[in-house]
């Protein structure tokens, strides 16, 4: 072998990648050229058996750091993706946030007249609950209150001109109850015209059975009560949508739930279950086909208290909510950004106006080909389902159901005509699917935040342990007897250790031989947890 140092240096290594190995594992130059030497014998790459490029860690992604995807704009349809990347500009907050609550805008334009057809018998109904989680002082308020302008707008011009036939609506049912009051009085003073005014009284009972009332046109709702709620969508022909900046919300489900509140509103309301509350001395609410969509942005310590009510996550409400964690502008946005062009406002609210004065029904259907979208992603998600997605069983297992609703909105927002004369395309369904994609990974990003996921508490646990002890490297027999009483066997592990990979806290190398010829798999220690540098890790377990 003659020179260690002119051996390493002809298989690769630099002199500085020989001194910081030196230094970081008391090794002398001949350990590590006999080391080296015995790794080529057996056919492996010195370079990566000695870990990284001695040089070339990278900074491990702490816990508290979620990765997520960027939302796709460009699979909004129309104006929509035009005005939601404008406004994240111009109120400097991420485009996630007015992206999420932009599908509600469509829910709300849709959810009380179409329905799509997956199967003969699967349909679901178009109303969506989106959720833009982010910390205080993020500007959700301007992002949401931007969104529903044109509702508002279109809202107002709707009671106005139903104002006048309200009015008369509400005169004939005083007229009608004062009339019946009149002819009880009457006929219960056993005058000689008793059977004239007990025929009277009957009539104008049945009369007032069958009237209908007219309330005024409502799209929108704040923070509510359940039982509010659901007279307010009983009002309202059976649909709504609920848009708040604030997470009052979930504090009146929470809260009202305890003392007996009707709960089911929110989780009928998603899956258009009928709905029946009958109350001591009110008006029962018989709503047959619900439509509830929800808007809301939220803060990430009520998005904990969501996470961890065991009725919330129980009950599935938590698996009916598409999440979006916004990353934060904090610190970093323009001081004088420019605002939405008016041509761009122009066309959003021309935009909003034309969905929301669509008068049609019927039942939206997949093309073949986006059927065949479909299928290949709901396999995919039901693998996911099995494994890495297990601690979300509950989300996941809608979010092919979320995926079809939000193609059919987008269908419905791109057709001019009605849109059940022509089914959905691949491309549509395609769009939907990226859609999906990021909202997994935002899901994953929520349950995360609230420790659903038992594979990212294991690979803290994991990391707690390794940044106790002085390594370089560990097999994971090491790894098992380390954590013993953690995990029964070396497998337990793998979920827990790919994260710690993506993560760059390990990177795993080329297989050892160990026991019996067997071979098991090693991982190098990034020296940020070691112990090498100063910091052992602690702060990201």
């Amino acid at each position: 072998m003659g020179d260690p140092l002119n051996y390493l240096l002809e298989l690769g290594f630099t002199l500085d990648e020989v001194e910081t190995l030196k230094s970081r594992n008391d090794f002398t130059c001949q350990q590590m050229a006999d080391a080296a030497k015995a790794i080529v014998d057996r056919g492996g790459n010195p370079l990566e058996a000695f870990g990284p490029r001695a040089t070339g860690w990278e900074k491990p992604i702490p816990f508290d750091e979620i990765q997520t995807p960027d939302f796709p704009v460009e699979a909004l349809p129309g104006p929509l993706g035009a005005f939601v990347e404008c406004l994240a500009e111009s109120t400097q907050t991420p485009e996630e946030m007015g992206g999420t609550l932009s599908l509600g805008v469509l829910a709300t334009a849709f959810q009380r007249r179409y329905e799509v057809e997956v199967t003969r018998d699967w349909r679901e109904p178009l109303c969506l609950y989106s959720s833009a989680v982010a910390p205080p002082g993020e500007r959700k308020s301007a992002v949401i209150s931007a969104l529903n302008k044109p509702i508002y707008e279109y809202e107002a011009e709707v009671r106005a001109a139903e104002a006048a036939e309200i009015a008369q609506n509400q005169t004939e049912r005083a007229l009608l109850e004062k009339a019946l009051e009149a002819a009880k009085n009457s006929a219960a003073k056993g005058k000689a015209n008793f059977e004239e005014m007990r025929a009277e009284a009957l009539e104008l009972s049945a009369r007032l059975a069958e009237f209908k009332d007219k309330h005024p046109f409502r799209l929108l709702a704040d923070d509510t009560t359940p039982e509010k709620l659901v007279d307010i969508m009983d009002a309202q022909g059976g649909c709504i949508t609920v848009s708040s900046a604030e997470g009052g919300v979930f504090d009146s489900m929470a809260g009202r739930y305890e003392k007996g509140a009707n709960f089911d509103i929110y989780l009928k309301g998603h899956s258009g279950d009928p709905i029946t509350v009958d109350r001591i001395g009110r008006k029962a609410n018989h709503i047959k086909a619900p439509r509830l969509t929800m808007m809301l942005t939220i803060q990430p310590d009520v998005l904990n208290g969501v996470m961890n009510n065991s009725t919330f996550r129980g009950r599935g409400l938590c698996g009916r909510f598409l999440y979006a964690v916004c990353k934060s502008k904090v610190g970093h946005r323009a001081i004088s950004p420019p605002p939405v062009p008016d041509r761009v406002r122009d066309e959003y609210r021309a935009f909003v106006r034309r969905i929301l004065s669509d008068q049609g029904s019927g039942i939206i259907r997949l093309s073949p080909e986006a059927d065949e979208v479909r299928k290949s992603y709901q396999a995919y998600i039901e693998k996911k389902l099995g494994n890495e997605w297990e601690f979300m069983r509950d989300w996941g297992g809608k979010l092919t159901g979320a995926v079809v609703r939000i193609a059919a909105l987008m269908h419905a927002a791109e057709c001019l005509g009605p849109p059940t004369d022509s089914p959905i395309s691949a491309e549509t369904m395609a769009s939907a699917t990226s859609l999906g994609e990021f909202f997994s990974g935002h899901a994953e990003a929520a349950y995360q935040l609230m420790g659903a996921n038992e594979s990212q508490a294991d690979a803290k646990y994991i990391l707690k342990r390794l940044s106790a002890v002085r390594l370089n490297r560990v097999t994971r027999s090491e790894l098992t007897r380390l954590c013993r009483g953690k995990f029964g066997k070396a497998e337990d592990m793998t979920a827990a250790l790919n994260i710690l990979v993506e993560r760059r806290y390990l990177q795993e190398v080329e297989t050892d031989v160990g026991y019996n010829n067997r071979t098991q798999i090693a991982y190098f220690i990034n020296p940020a947890i070691a112990g090498n540098d100063g910091n052992n890790g602690n702060d990201a377990a």
